[in-house]
């Protein structure tokens, strides 16, 4: 779960890191778009997995916190590719927006999180 982690953090930093506000051409965008659903499913299916395999209540509500990161991480990552699409200040609402999803998907997740 932690690589997973650092592979997001990665992803997001390059992104602020490298990208700039102009618009990716509509076929990066949407390549882009499909790259990260498809991880973002995978990872969301290996959490899933981890919660059905849960074996005391504690390790299961370990296990549903990580899978609610995981999928609000997924839905960010999309959602920041999405974003590309834009220019200007439109991207950067745009990208706002999104983190702002991301920080409120995280608050409500720490309410699964083992006290």
């Amino acid at each position: 779960m932690q690589t997973r982690k650092l592979i997001f953090a990665a992803l997001a930093g390059s992104l602020l890191a490298f990208g700039c506000n102009r618009a990716e051409s509509p076929k990066e965008v949407q390549e882009d778009v499909a790259d990260a659903q498809q991880d973002a499913a995978e990872q969301t299916s290996e959490a899933r997995e981890d919660v059905a395999t849960s074996q005391t209540p504690g390790q299961t509500m370990e296990n549903e916190y990580d899978l609610a990161i995981t999928e609000a991480e997924g839905k960010h990552q999309v959602a920041m590719e999405s974003c590309e699409a834009m220019s200007g200040t439109e991207q950067e609402a745009c990208k706002a927006r999104a983190d702002e999803e991301l920080a409120a998907a995280k608050q409500r997740a720490e309410s699964l999180k083992p006290q």
